[in-house]
């Protein structure tokens, strides 16, 4: 199922395009990398991104579960989130983009704490998305209202 990913990632040059999976496994990686900023992957947090990850994918519990670990093992493997961020910046369009920077956010305020690590990561993961400073806080402050 993640094949093609791994490929992505290890080898070099011209790749074929990624299909849903992997855009979708690189989305979850996104997720986690923002849990693990301020270095407490809290259960919240866990519970968050499992939450989200079946919501947004329409995956089951069991399936989201299974999504989420292979996504901790790429990020562990790998650990670099520019490839996961160029991945996703490549492949999806602005509104996703802005989506997906909604749902780190979620994640960032699943603990109801703003740590330091967290706001500089979200700061750059929205610079690498192409994210204005603006769009990402204005959903900053959307997210923070729903808590």
């Amino acid at each position: 199922m993640f094949d093609s990913l791994r490929k992505i990632f290890n080898e070099p040059a011209e790749q074929p395009a990624p299909g849903s999976d992997d855009l979708r496994l690189a989305t979850c990686v996104l997720l986690l990398e923002t849990a693990h900023a301020d270095r407490d992957f809290s259960p919240q947090e866990k519970e968050r991104i499992l939450e989200i990850i079946a919501s947004r994918f329409k995956l089951g519990r069991d399936e989201a579960a299974i999504l989420l670990a292979e996504a901790g093992r790429l990020r562990e493997e790998k650990g670099d989130l520019y490839s996961f961020a160029r991945l996703v910046n490549d492949h999806y369009d602005r509104p996703r983009k802005l989506a997906i920077l909604e749902l780190l956010w979620e994640v960032v305020y699943s603990d109801h704490v703003l740590e330091a690590h967290e706001d500089a990561l979200m700061h750059k993961l929205g610079n690498l998305l192409g994210v204005r400073h603006e769009e990402l806080m204005a959903l900053k402050v959307k997210v923070k209202g729903r808590r």
